[in-house]
């Protein structure tokens, strides 16, 4: 079976020269396939068209044969390189290359994507993502808050939901002086406790 493609990878422009559409499609099979083990003629790739931002386009993928639960994700970035979860620094290389002008919702998905100690779950940007965990979050005597840049904009906070543990958490992410992406979630809503953890991960690229 052929590589399927469920949207249009767009056009960008790199350096002058335009992206071949079936080379990047390959590209990203080939990481897929490296990274976890899928056949090639499996991968269905699909852009993201709401996170597309300037030279910079994204991608999930999943499989044709099989019902897996996990989508990855995969960014093409100027100069037609392909990075995913897996790639060293994939959140800080996304947001040096590509968040010009972007906003917070826009940076609170790539954290949420790209981080290694995240790589998924639903960003609240607003009420109507999921008002039935907004209705929750009232009943809990606690606010609803969307995406929000920090003072300096090298931090952004935002509301993720687990969709299969069902478990709500504020996420504080902050670009630090010593060029890592520092992570901290707290829960808020699900599980016995509320908690809080400190992750970091990803060089920042200057």
């Amino acid at each position: 079976m052929g590589l399927l493609l469920g949207l249009s990878l767009g056009t960008a422009i790199a350096e002058g020269t335009k992206m071949d559409d079936k080379a990047i499609q390959q590209k990203i099979a080939e990481a897929v396939h490296t990274e976890y083990g899928w056949e090639l003629g499996e991968v269905r790739v699909d852009e993201v068209e709401r996170l597309r931002q300037a030279s910079c386009s994204f991608y999930t993928t999943a499989s044709t044969q099989r019902p897996l639960s996990y989508q990855p994700n995969y960014a093409v970035l100027p100069g037609n390189q392909v990075i995913g979860l897996r790639t060293e620094g994939a959140a800080g290389k996304i947001l040096d290359a590509c968040s010009a002008g972007a906003s917070a919702d826009w940076w609170a998905e790539i954290v949420t994507r790209f981080h290694p100690d995240l790589g998924g779950g639903i960003v609240l940007s607003d009420k109507e993502t999921r008002p039935d965990i907004v209705r929750k979050l009232t009943q809990a005597g606690q606010a609803f808050t969307p995406p929000a840049f920090g003072a300096d904009r090298k931090s952004v906070s935002f509301l993720l939901l687990n969709p299969e543990t069902y478990v709500l958490y504020r996420v504080e992410a902050n670009r630090t002086s010593g060029g890592t992406i520092q992570v901290v979630k707290t829960k808020l809503l699900g599980g016995s406790q509320t908690n809080s953890q400190v992750l970091q991960a990803g060089t920042i690229v200057t």
